[in-house]
């Protein structure tokens, strides 16, 4: 996530959320608890800034998924996931504010480094392969 430019409330949303070849500083955030199964999820590079999903056009699946996934300062409504194991240690990120809208990543094009990142996260009604992720706490 490039949350460089998110350092006030924009009720869009702002910055870019996509994929990167191996894992760096900028994939690197803290599962911020709530009650229950209830978590925002922060930039370490950038505090402050959110994982924000905006799934309120996600009315089916579609093979490309849909809706908007970038960040916000502060977290509110928009920024809280319910996180869910599925199974091999493998989890899901599900929208408080949409349920049965998950957060999507395609990155079957990236297959070495890219300084801005590439590929595609977004949203998606229910869950299958691409709403699948892995958590390594370090």
């Amino acid at each position: 996530m490039d949350g460089g430019s998110v350092t006030s409330f924009n009720g869009a949303g702002a910055g870019t959320v996509n994929c990167q070849y191996g894992a760096g500083p900028y994939e690197m955030f803290v599962l911020r608890a709530y009650s229950g199964d209830q978590f925002s999820i922060e930039s370490l590079q950038f505090p402050g800034a959110f994982l924000r999903m905006d799934g309120g056009s996600v009315k089916r699946a579609t093979s490309t998924g849909s809706g908007t996934v970038n960040a916000q300062f502060t977290a509110g409504p928009y920024e809280r996931f319910a996180v869910r194991q599925v199974s091999g240690g493998q989890y899901s990120f599900e929208s408080v504010q949409f349920p049965g809208v998950f957060m999507r990543m395609d990155g079957s094009s990236v297959t070495k480094p890219n300084g801005g990142g590439s590929g595609t996260v977004n949203c998606q009604l229910g869950v299958g392969p691409w709403e699948l992720f892995y958590i390594h706490v370090i």
